[in-house]
């Protein structure tokens, strides 16, 4: 979509009733977003999909809430409206519940204390390059990465990736956007894309969020 015309879709789905509204105020203050439903759980969430007119973009997810938390909500957002990306706002900050809902499809991840300039920035970069992690969570996931590869031994054996795929990835790794990539090394942007989704299907994860965790799992790449 193009971010700069169109209004960006958002739902937020959280139990704290406070929290939910203070959220929704504060996107509801920029004239490109427009908050089209609010859920205090993830089976109102997807009731409220299901029946609504419209999809949301872009869906802010808390984990923990009664009835149906975030794991499972996120679990059927992405096998029944793939087209719905999901930035998570959680309080938890365990690596364990970051890598299983990036597995599950998430695109992002944010602690609730983020500033709201962060929480504006993580949408936009969602929506452009498909995925967000901020410094906090990449060295998170580094470091944990890296202990269970040196004391489990359950890191599975890389899949052979060409040298301009490694290219690509790290570009990824490091937010650049398709456009931006295809000016570094000289391709076109659908070039990119090919390259992109390649690697998505390749290493057998979700989205791009999910390449950069593989990246990290491997020490493919370094995020600074």
């Amino acid at each position: 979509m193009n971010i700069e015309e169109d209004s960006i879709k958002i739902a937020i789905a959280d139990d704290h009733d406070l929290f939910r509204a203070g959220i929704a105020k504060i996107l509801q203050g920029y004239s490109q977003f427009e908050v089209i439903l609010e859920a205090s759980n993830g089976k109102v969430l997807l009731d409220k999909i299901g029946t609504s007119l419209q999809l949301p973009d872009i869906v802010l997810l808390d984990i923990r809430m009664p009835e149906m938390d975030g794991f499972e909500a996120a679990t059927q957002l992405i096998n029944n409206f793939p087209s719905i990306k999901i930035i998570v706002l959680s309080m938890h900050d365990s690596a364990r519940h970051i890598i299983r809902m990036i597995e599950l499809g998430a695109h992002g991840y944010l602690f609730k204390n983020a500033h709201p300039d962060e929480v504006i920035e993580s949408i936009k970069l969602v929506l452009e390059n498909d995925y967000y992690f901020n410094d906090k969570i990449n060295s998170l996931l580094q470091k944990v990465i890296r202990y269970k590869g040196r004391n489990s031994g359950d890191l599975d054996i890389p899949v052979p990736i060409s040298p301009r795929e490694l290219q690509v990835l790290e570009l990824i790794c490091k937010e650049h956007t398709n456009n931006e990539i295809a000016e570094l090394l000289f391709l076109s942007a659908r070039t990119i894309e090919g390259h992109r989704k390649n690697l998505v299907s390749k290493l057998g994860v979700r989205n791009i969020a999910g390449l950069v965790v593989y990246a990290l799992k491997h020490e493919l790449v370094k995020i600074n």
